[in-house]
């Protein structure tokens, strides 16, 4: 089996950890924005911000891209994202939230990697389905999606990188940069929470659906380093 590369374990290491990637960037920001307004830093400053600026784009291009991806789900994705995490969150009430389990919606169902037999994928399936619409909703909605994480860190990027070009241009007053910066922090704070759920409730789950049943279920690749333990999709079928 070939060997990854070193630097493919670095950067799956900084996408999995979207807190720590958003920290750098924060730090830089603040960093650049308190630089001393003298003659030579000014001139540092409109020489590297446009390199910096692009270095940092291309780094967090995965969490840029997916804001779009994410927003622009169609009703049968939508569908199957509640579908997959009502059915993660039967799991781990029957079986504990120790296991690393994840997911993934897509038109025709979902993929589901960490739990280890399509008994118990079924299983949680069917006391999802038993569930009347509110509890659906309730269980669907939840604090460990990774489209929610993906949306804060995407839109986080992008202000963070649009504050670091204009410090770059533009020197502002202290006051200014904490105010600025911290505006930031709290409108991430938010999309990884309460605006968060309130973006998958609106944007990024549906159970709003008569009738569901799986189709079948059949064990697929794992992405590594991404992907722990089987891979399933379980293709549905959904009115």
């Amino acid at each position: 089996m070939k060997q990854v590369p070193w630097h493919f374990h670095v950067l799956v290491w900084y996408y999995k950890q979207p807190v720590i990637g958003y920290g750098i960037l924060f730090v830089i920001a603040l960093c650049w924005g308190l630089l001393p307004h003298t003659g030579e830093v000014v001139v540092l400053a409109v020489l590297l911000t446009p390199w910096l600026a692009c270095l940092l784009i291309i780094l967090n291009i995965p969490f840029i891209s997916g804001v779009i991806q994410r927003l622009r789900l169609t009703p049968q994705e939508r569908r199957n994202h509640a579908l997959e995490h009502g059915t993660i969150h039967c799991f781990f009430h029957k079986h504990g939230p120790k296991k690393k389990v994840s997911g993934e919606a897509k038109t025709d169902g979902f993929r589901i990697a960490g739990i280890h037999s399509t008994k118990e994928i079924r299983e949680a399936f069917s006391e999802f389905l038993s569930l009347d619409k509110q509890e659906q909703w309730n269980m669907a909605i939840s604090n460990r999606c990774g489209s929610m994480l993906f949306i804060a860190q995407g839109i986080g990027t992008i202000s963070l990188l649009t504050v670091l070009v204009l410090f770059g241009l533009w020197h502002p007053s202290p006051p200014t940069v904490a105010l600025t910066l911290g505006a930031q922090l709290l409108l991430f704070l938010g999309l990884r929470l309460p605006l968060g759920r309130f973006l998958q409730k609106h944007r990024l789950l549906s159970p709003d659906f008569e009738d569901a049943k799986i189709l079948n279920i059949k064990q697929v690749d794992r992405i590594p380093l991404i992907e722990s333990g089987p891979v399933y999709f379980v293709r549905t079928h959904v009115q």
